[in-house]
């Protein structure tokens, strides 16, 4: 196994990602604008909601329900995952990088904060990057939240390597911190492939220079 093994978080360096398209399709639905579901549903404790959806204390279809029951939504399950799921877009220059690397021989591990109704989807949406992924580790499967250190614990022990072998690139710097708390290098990612590069370089990681 090539070291370090590479961590990478999913959601704004893998992938882009914007709530309001799921705030702009429940609020349509309710004759609302995008903002005004928004501030609805923060007003009754969404965030508590998905806190508890993505460390996978709650199902699909009772997150569905108790959102549904907070905001006034009444749909089908089906129809609740379907607005709910497609917020993506592919970071096309990480992706790139990804492929690089898995080129360059090293161990890839995809660390998100996600849930049960996200994950499948994107895994899907962007197959032909994440398939070059050697292990995921998701929130809601470890039952741990970044940056809590059990979630950093359970990368480290699917990788099966020591966890100063770990390199966790993550773009919420409270999550990065998180990561060297439990002994891994971390790299914080600020929307700037080449810097990234830069910054994996420095940790140790080859990385080819472009070819001319």
């Amino acid at each position: 196994m090539r070291l370090p093994v590479l961590m990478f978080d999913f959601g704004n360096v893998i992938g882009f990602f914007d709530y309001m398209l799921i705030f702009g399709r429940f609020g349509a639905r309710l004759g609302m604008s995008a903002e005004e579901f928004r501030t609805l549903v923060e007003a009754k404790g969404m965030a508590r909601l998905l806190a508890e959806f993505e460390r996978g204390a709650l199902a699909p279809e009772e997150f569905s329900k108790r959102i549904q029951a907070e905001s006034g939504l009444d749909i089908p399950f089906e129809d609740f995952a379907a607005d709910w799921e497609d917020i993506f877009e592919l970071n096309a220059s990480v992706g790139e990088l990804v492929a690089e690397l898995k080129g360059q021989g090293y161990t890839l591990l995809l660390g998100s904060n996600t849930n049960a109704i996200h994950a499948p989807f994107y895994r899907r949406q962007f197959r032909e990057t994440l398939d070059h992924f050697d292990h995921f580790v998701f929130s809601h499967e470890a039952r741990e939240l970044k940056p809590d250190r059990g979630f950093f614990d359970a990368c480290v022990s699917v990788a099966g390597v020591p966890t100063d072998s770990c390199v966790f690139i993550d773009d919420v710097e409270a999550n990065v911190e998180g990561a060297r708390a439990a002994g891994l290098k971390g790299i914080v990612y600020r929307g700037d492939t080449p810097r990234l590069i830069d910054d994996l370089r420095a940790a140790g990681v080859e990385i080819a220079p472009p070819s001319r």
